[in-house]
């Protein structure tokens, strides 16, 4: 145990030298309706391979509590694992790019309920330290994580996320 917390720390700290390709962010989000209150939060750290690859992880935490007249109050806690891969397809002017994430998202408290599949997004780089990210969409194959199982093209407005980066 004590070589893995020692490699993990000698990774990290390799990976924080290199400048201007380590970067930080996340998304947060909350919403309340009649019946339903969602609270989400996901810290993300990745590494820029070069202009076109990243590589990336995120941890989401989702709290979800469903007041339903018939079953009552139902509480839903979710830890999720991100990983992902991120291609850089092309750039609209200096601030603009598109891009493609293969993702795989795994529900860590429920392990049988995983995702892997694209996820098509638009990033501004607003600064030389700051971009904001919009993905949207999602084709790939779904085991009863959001949309039940199977393959699944989903183009809804809210499979969207905004997320907000820092770049070292």
């Amino acid at each position: 145990m004590k070589k893995l917390v020692l490699t993990l720390a000698i990774v990290f700290a390799g990976i924080m030298s290199a400048n201007a390709q380590v970067w930080i962010g996340g998304a947060a989000g909350f919403g309340i309706q009649d019946d339903r209150t969602e609270v989400m939060v996901a810290p993300e750290i990745g590494y820029n391979i070069n202009s076109q690859w990243t590589i990336a992880s995120g941890l989401k935490y989702q709290f979800t509590q469903i007041d339903d007249a018939i079953l009552g109050k139902t509480t839903v806690n979710r830890f999720i694992v991100s990983p992902y891969v991120r291609y850089v397809g092309g750039t609209i002017g200096h601030k603009f790019s598109l891009f493609l994430d293969l993702v795989g998202d795994i529900d860590v408290l429920s392990p049988q309920m995983w995702e892997a599949g694209l996820k098509p997004g638009i990033a501004w780089q607003a600064t030389d330290k700051f971009t904001a990210a919009f993905r949207f969409g999602f084709l790939g194959y779904d085991h009863f994580f959001e949309r039940g199982k199977g393959i699944f093209m989903d183009c809804g407005l809210e499979t969207g996320s905004i997320g907000i980066y820092y770049n070292f």
